[in-house]
């Protein structure tokens, strides 16, 4: 179920979470951070989301002991991922490199008898998802080969990894078939032809014939979706 953010960060005049993008961070994830981002933040327009996200250049690590920095930080990995946050170490294990999914942790902590609240997220994505597609190998001969996969399917990761950032845990997701979305819990891959990554794509329902299968990009919320993150921010 959603968790909010400590009323210190959701009461803020301006109710925006900023993200630090470590500066190791490779060019494709970075284009695709980008877009995820200006794709969020015209979901939350659209959808009246409460919170609005930004990665300004100046923006600082979280301070691994206290509460300086930012309030996210986005990164990638693979294997054992290790982070400090709140004077505390904590342990991603086995994280996959080459999956189509990322991984959030939401740092929580409360007072007294207080629910608990998050006051520190960070985000991993694989380092290079991989998609299996056809490739010519001769006049009308194709094998199956794995690639990495293109931008579309990068920017849609990171999208969905922010709205795990707004508070939403995996018992969110919404499911493949008509209810779909951007939190869809497991999509099914569309590898574009092997020398065209950029037309990748990820389906999320598979409606009777003669309807189309929905896919994405293009990238959308649902209502239940909606609701949820408004709910806490609101």
């Amino acid at each position: 179920m959603p968790t909010p953010w400590e009323d210190s960060i959701r009461n803020r005049k301006v109710k925006q979470l900023t993200i630090f993008v470590v500066p190791t961070l490779s060019k494709p994830w970075r284009r695709a951070f980008d877009d995820a981002l200006k794709t969020f933040n015209q979901l939350s327009k659209v959808h009246k989301l409460g919170v609005t996200m930004a990665a300004p250049a100046d923006a600082k690590k979280p301070d691994p002991d206290g509460e300086d920095g930012a309030d996210v930080q986005f990164d990638m990995g693979k294997g054992d991922i290790t982070f400090t946050a709140l004077g505390q170490d904590f342990l991603i294990k086995s994280f996959s490199g080459t999956a189509m999914h990322g991984k959030t942790e939401a740092v929580q902590r409360h007072f007294g008898s207080q629910p608990d609240r998050i006051r520190r997220a960070f985000v991993f994505v694989p380092e290079t998802p991989m998609i299996t597609a056809l490739m010519r190998v001769g006049r009308d001969k194709f094998n199956n080969v794995q690639r990495e996969a293109g931008h579309g399917i990068k920017h849609f990761i990171a999208a969905h990894e922010l709205i795990h950032v707004c508070g939403l845990d995996n018992s969110d997701h919404t499911k493949y078939g008509p209810d779909a979305d951007l939190f869809i819990e497991q999509p099914q891959p569309l590898a574009g032809p092997f020398d065209k990554p950029d037309e990748d794509k990820l389906v999320l329902h598979n409606p009777p014939r003669p309807k189309p299968n929905v896919m994405s990009p293009p990238i959308f919320l649902k209502k239940a979706t909606a609701d949820k993150i408004r709910d806490i921010w609101k």
